[in-house]
């Protein structure tokens, strides 16, 4: 039972060091040490929570500390191409720390630097550009080159026994492809009219031709330095329009008769002003009297 009369016998040992207490302080007190016990128990599970949570925090700071490597790494090998910059910028970096009161600071500095790469960068884009235009045009010349080498090669097969003869001639001057044949075979002197063997030399060449469609011609007319007689000079005042009259003749003969495309046609007439060889000797002047028909190179697409 609890009273206020005295210490209880049950009582004496907690009651000792404070005298006579009475029950109901000895309860707070009970009642105190519990709630203390309670707590420590509290806060010994909240410590251990904490501990658990911060080791939780450790593992994921380091597992962030791994990433942030492989990051570290991954970021090192991009710069790669631009450590000579970052070398600079980072020295730019350490003079900032150490000299504060520099004329240019560190931004100025910095922000030219990017604008130098960047205008590298964009020199280099440049280039590179150029570089692809140069290998496109480049690899367009080259396939202009095999078209027309097959076309010569072609021409030489088809005309074969005209170059034999002497009569026909294929070479190459750049990128076109001529096919030269002598007046001699073609017309009489100070005529236009073609005769029946450069009719079929004629023929030929067109059937040759018709295989290569996509190309432009011009027919070419070439004479010696001859002066026009006075016989033919009421129609030829000189060796440019005979010249250019039978350049003409035979760019009709292709199209009228060849079946050439005219629109891809077309004649003009050099007179004597082309030699190709010296008009001093009968030889030269026989060579210098000739009908080219060059052939261009298909157009680049």
């Amino acid at each position: 039972m609890r009273g206020s009369r005295g210490c209880p016998a049950l009582l004496l040992l907690p009651l000792l060091l404070a005298g006579c207490v009475g029950l109901q302080e000895y309860d707070r007190k009970a009642e105190e040490a519990a709630d203390l016990r309670r707590s420590l128990e509290s806060a010994q599970a909240r410590i251990a929570s904490l501990t658990h949570d911060a080791q939780n925090l450790r593992q994921q700071l380091q597992q962030k500390q791994v990433e942030n490597e492989e990051l570290t790494q991954s970021l090192s090998m991009a710069r790669r191409y631009s450590q000579q910059t970052e070398s600079r910028v980072a020295d730019l970096r350490a003079q900032v720390s150490t000299q504060k009161q520099e004329s240019e600071t560190a931004q100025e500095k910095m922000a030219r630097l990017e604008k130098e790469q960047e205008e590298a960068l964009q020199k280099l884009r440049q280039a590179e550009g150029a570089l692809n235009e140069t290998r496109t045009r480049l690899a367009r010349f080259e396939d202009r080159v095999r078209l027309q080498a097959q076309l010569e090669k072609d021409l030489q097969a088809q005309l074969a026994p005209d170059i034999k003869s002497g009569a026909v001639q294929v070479k190459r001057e750049g990128d076109k492809v001529v096919v030269q044949v002598s007046s001699g075979i073609l017309f009489a002197p100070g005529s236009v009219n073609i005769k029946p063997p450069g009719e079929k030399v004629l023929g030929r060449v067109a059937g040759a031709l018709k295989r290569y469609g996509n190309r432009d011609l011009q027919v070419r007319g070439h004479t010696d330095n001859l002066r026009i007689t006075e016989r033919l000079a009421e129609r030829w005042e000189t060796n440019w329009e005979l010249s250019a009259g039978r350049a003409t003749r035979v760019m009709r003969y292709l199209v009228e008769v060849g079946s050439l495309d005219p629109r891809r046609a077309s004649a003009a007439g050099f007179g004597e002003f082309q030699p190709i060889a010296d008009n001093a000797t009968p030889e030269g002047r026989e060579k210098n009297r000739r009908i080219e028909i060059a052939v261009l190179p298909p157009e680049a697409k």
